[in-house]
């Protein structure tokens, strides 16, 4: 079983809907199988247990290969290559690529194949090798749309893990900033202050003539 990114989309939203168990079944197995509401319905009670049960195998089976799995640099998406950048310093991440993501995790599911565009890089072959080849986001993102979930999983994970570091590790570095800075401005002050007080002193001070 191989599930797209789209139909991780579909599952996910089918979890979240407001229905009984028995509705959200019928319609995960629509999902999955590609069979239409009738055919499932007028499916003998004992054949649809048993897609049941070899679905979920088929499931319980795919996530365990997932697991196993690690993010990957190249993949090959509806016979296209594509380079997934994880390192948020070099191009073709910039700040605008910066923001997108940020703004996409508000909805790490539903933006999963935007989050895959802003990571990845169409290549093509040249006489110089694979170099990276012109293409808008919301093509590639049309193409992310049927990656392996597994892929992506693994991606998502070790991106934002980078990403979060990231953060973490620029919201220390303005700390220090505006602590250094607020030391520096105390300090300007308090030597003004002295100064200051000591113009004060010499000013009251009796002339020797």
């Amino acid at each position: 079983m191989k599930i797209s990114v789209k139909k991780f989309q579909e599952l996910y939203s089918i979890s979240n809907i407001e229905a009984n168990e028995a509705e959200k079944s019928s319609l995960l197995v629509q999902c999955l199988t590609g069979k239409s509401q009738e055919e499932v319905d007028k499916m003998p009670i004992g054949k649809y247990n048993e897609l049941c049960q070899k679905i979920n195998s088929e499931f319980a089976k795919y996530t365990g290969e997932m697991n196993l799995g690690k993010p990957k640099n190249w993949i090959w998406v509806k016979g296209k290559l594509y380079f997934l950048n994880y390192d948020i310093a070099k191009p073709p991440m910039n700040a605008g690529r910066y923001v997108e993501v940020a703004t996409f995790s508000n909805d790490v599911i539903g933006n999963m194949h935007l989050i895959m565009a802003t990571m990845a890089t169409p290549m093509r072959l040249s006489w110089r090798g694979f170099v990276p080849k012109k293409k808008d986001h919301e093509q590639i993102a049309n193409d992310m749309l049927e990656m392996d979930f597994g892929v992506v999983y693994h991606s998502c994970l070790f991106f934002y893990a980078v990403l979060t570091k990231s953060i973490q590790n620029s919201i220390t570095y303005f700390k220090t900033i505006a602590e250094d800075g607020a030391y520096r401005d105390w300090e300007t002050d308090r030597k003004s202050t002295r100064l200051n007080s000591s113009h004060s002193r010499a000013s009251r001070m009796p002339s020797s003539a």
